[in-house]
């Protein structure tokens, strides 16, 4: 489970995801398959969360990594490529990597 925190020691990643409504729901469980196939078999995963907008045309991805370089490592990963494939065919997408830099809740 993802912990937002400032002073985490972790790298994150927040990862967009343009797509169609119809190709939202496959987009999803294509994003759900590599994670759960690969991705989080790789040194350094720590967590991943997919929101889907209510509108269809986005779904966000926000991934937790030990360290950036465990990231990157992933991508030049032969066994991940299959499934970026598929959905590459689906979306446009950004990433970017992030710092938590402010949290609150309704505790604090």
């Amino acid at each position: 489970m993802a912990e937002i925190s400032t002073g985490q020691d972790v790298a994150t990643f927040i990862n967009v995801f343009h797509t169609e409504p119809r190709n939202q729901r496959r987009l999803v469980d294509r994003i759900i398959e590599a994670h759960k196939e690969v991705i989080r078999h790789r040194a350094g995963y720590v967590s991943t969360n997919l929101h889907a907008s209510k509108d269809g045309y986005l779904v966000i991805d926000y991934t937790q990594w030990r360290r950036r370089e465990d990231f990157e490592a992933m991508f030049r990963d032969p066994a991940v490529e299959p499934h970026f494939r598929p959905i590459g065919e689906l979306t446009r997408g950004e990433q970017m990597a992030y710092d938590v830099v402010y949290c609150h809740d309704a505790d604090g």
